[in-house]
């Protein structure tokens, strides 16, 4: 899993946009054994919690033919795949400047390592979007006969969006799960 992931939207793979509304793209990454893979970029409708907020989603085509936004890859250069990622998302708020775009965590694992990601590249990611995170659903957290009783741990969520600034904390309490961004200009 990536790291020490540092965005650079001078070093990104070549897009190619499926759609002239920028909703789908394509550009392909090479993994550590060598093997060249497409992955795909969709932006999609928002949803009825976040009505001004497009979910951004990226990977590759399952066996449907569908984008498999929990596959895990082993990329050679996990910078250039994020930035690539980013790039093509900066240029749809560009085109549509009123609105947001949101990743989500899937997993803890894949929620922390986008937050650190933002964390450790803020001052360039700075320059470019307004950014905020949230915890966009309810985790089940009790397993076992409680499980049935009491499923939820409503503590467990925030439902306002928190500015993510150069002083966000490192941990949080309550691990973020989705993030939000625009672009910064709005030009």
């Amino acid at each position: 899993m990536a790291i020490a992931v540092k965005i650079d939207f001078d070093d990104v793979y070549e897009i190619d946009p499926e759609s002239e509304e920028m909703t789908s793209a394509t550009f392909s990454t090479i993994l550590t054994d060598g093997t060249i893979t497409p992955l795909w970029i969709e932006i999609q409708p928002p949803s009825d919690l976040l009505p001004k907020v497009y979910n951004l989603a990226f990977g590759p085509h399952d066996k449907k033919g569908e984008l498999d936004d929990s596959a895990e890859l082993t990329h050679q250069n996990y910078s250039k795949v994020f930035s690539t990622i980013l790039l093509h998302a900066k240029a749809y708020l560009t085109l549509y400047p009123d609105h947001y775009l949101g990743i989500d965590g899937s997993n803890n694992a894949r929620a922390f390592l986008y937050y650190r990601q933002m964390l450790r590249n803020f001052a360039y990611l700075d320059e470019h979007f307004n950014m905020g995170a949230l915890k966009y659903y309810v985790r089940i957290t009790r397993f076992g006969k409680t499980h049935y009783e009491n499923p939820f741990d409503f503590t467990d969520i925030l439902p306002e969006v928190v500015k993510i600034t150069k002083d966000s904390p490192k941990r949080v309490d309550h691990m973020y799960n989705y993030f939000i961004f625009n672009n910064k200009d709005k030009n």
